[in-house]
């Protein structure tokens, strides 16, 4: 990530040679380290919120895994972080994470609630925003996605629409990471609730998206190799790349869609987005703060 953005950063802080050469040859572990005391304050667990859906599971085919060549650009594991603090009760923001399992392409978006309506509008929004097509979702087996608005809506738009099996949050890996180390990670635990944070909560995200998609490299899993012993060994990517790398490296992928993903990657300033949503977070954390309803004992 920061030889990605080395031109910029270097342009913003007016890096000497000396920093700018240590900044690229710093090695990910010492980055950790430094870090370490940074990362170990506060950590806080959430409550888990999901309730099965009852409605269509028998119309809604459940898929256990994406097999290695059906890991294409534009199926998208869906789910949704609840923002409650530590009361579950009442009505309080959601956030919608959808994750490409193809590519690693993120899209967070907030919800005012778990109502199906939210979801399905949250969803279709992420639809016409993408640069690449929206083949398919796969979800979980909660209610805010099992039911007749989603399902309805991905029949008339021809999307393959798949569940998990319950209790089993492995067959949504690829989205059920994301919880965490980017939502979680970027907005904590506090409690979420009414319109003014539902906003200040989207602002955060319209900045934190194209960071994650066009700025943020990853190590992706691309093989898995049984071993004598009957164990299987990870094969990951040898270089991070971003969502987007990947994307434009994918003979799957129109090159109408790599050149819109050109286009919009033109436009970003990762150091401008970076300030900006931690501008954006600050305003939503002291919301929460204003009226008390933090998650510091969640």
């Amino acid at each position: 990530m920061l030889r990605l953005m080395l031109d910029f950063l270097t342009a913003e802080y007016s890096l000497t040679p000396e920093v700018r050469n240590l900044l690229a040859s710093v090695s990910p572990r010492t980055i950790d380290r430094i870090l370490k005391p940074v990362k170990d304050r506060g950590r806080l667990r959430g409550l888990s919120l999901t309730k099965g859906g009852t409605l269509l599971r028998n119309q809604i085919p459940v898929r256990v895994m994406f097999a290695w060549d059906e890991r294409k650009p534009g199926f998208f594991e869906c789910d949704r972080v609840a923002h409650c603090g530590a009361d579950a009760s009442g009505h309080f923001c959601q956030t919608l994470t959808g994750t490409d399992v193809g590519s690693g392409w993120t899209e967070e978006h907030a919800l005012l609630n778990s109502a199906h309506r939210w979801v399905k509008e949250r969803i279709e929004q992420m639809r016409h925003e993408l640069p690449f097509p929206l083949l398919g979702i796969d979800s979980d087996n909660g209610g805010e996605f099992i039911n007749h608005q989603l399902k309805d809506w991905c029949d008339l738009n021809h999307i393959q629409f798949t569940r998990g099996r319950p209790y089993r949050k492995n067959d949504n890996c690829f989205v059920e990471q994301k919880n965490g180390d980017v939502v979680r990670k970027t907005v904590g635990y506090d409690r979420f609730e009414g319109q003014d944070m539902h906003d200040a909560l989207e602002a955060v995200y319209r900045c934190l998206n194209p960071l994650l998609n066009y700025w943020y490299p990853t190590l992706r899993l691309i093989a898995k190799e049984k071993q004598a012993s009957g164990r299987y060994k990870k094969i990951y990517e040898k270089v991070p790349r971003t969502p987007c790398q990947r994307l434009l490296e994918s003979p799957e992928v129109a090159e109408e869609h790599k050149a819109e993903l050109r286009r919009r990657r033109a436009l970003f300033n990762p150091v401008i987005l970076k300030r900006e949503m931690d501008e954006a977070r600050e305003r939503l954390l002291k919301l929460a703060a204003q009226r008390g309803i933090t998650g510091e004992t969640a």
